[in-house]
């Protein structure tokens, strides 16, 4: 079972990240590249807490329990990750 902490935090870098666009998007032209710096905040974030998850779905593992519930949240702290991968595969 994945702890409640774990779930409380694991929305965090998506947050941030959704914050951060929006900042972001009040910027023109060099402001937005000035700004880039500011999204690696969301990425540290999740791939500290990716990380973390793995570590949960393993305990899960083998614990024989359930890995369903650490890995969503585990996938839900890499969206920030998964979104700037996708981006960057599509330019």
């Amino acid at each position: 079972m994945v702890s409640r902490s774990f779930w409380l935090i694991a929305w965090l870098p998506l947050a941030v990240l959704i914050a951060t666009e929006i900042y972001v998007a009040q910027f023109e032209g060099w402001g937005q590249w000035a700004a880039g710096p500011m999204f690696l905040l969301p990425l540290g974030m999740s791939a500290i807490l990716v990380f973390a998850g793995l570590f949960q779905c393993l305990d899960a593992r083998r614990a024989g329990q359930s890995y369903v519930s650490p890995a969503a949240a585990t996938l839900l702290a890499g969206a920030p990750v998964l979104w700037f991968l996708v981006r960057a595969l599509l330019r």
